[in-house]
């Protein structure tokens, strides 16, 4: 059974773009040290995602980059996965 690759990276952009929000969020407004916004994750993240920083526009900027790059991902993986299904199956 092959994936669809459209719902697949839109599941994809919708998981990442949500816990990277999440995470800056909680980060940035409420001081919750979590594992990509201790002190020294936060800079990693930010040369990751330029832009990010811990506060709530950088949320939402973490939202829109953790949906353009989840949806990416799924998509590839799907198409990864149905190649890959196609050549053994």
């Amino acid at each position: 059974m092959e994936f669809n690759v459209k719902a697949l990276a839109i599941t994809g952009g919708i998981l990442w773009g949500v816990t990277l929000f999440w995470e800056v969020l909680a980060g940035g407004v409420f001081g919750v040290n979590t594992l990509l916004t201790s002190p020294e994750a936060a800079g990693l993240l930010a040369s990751i995602y330029p832009g990010v920083t811990l506060t709530v526009g950088g949320a939402f900027l973490a939202l829109l980059w953790g949906f353009a790059c989840g949806a990416f991902c799924g998509g590839v993986f799907a198409l990864l996965y149905n190649w890959i299904l196609r050549k053994i199956g």
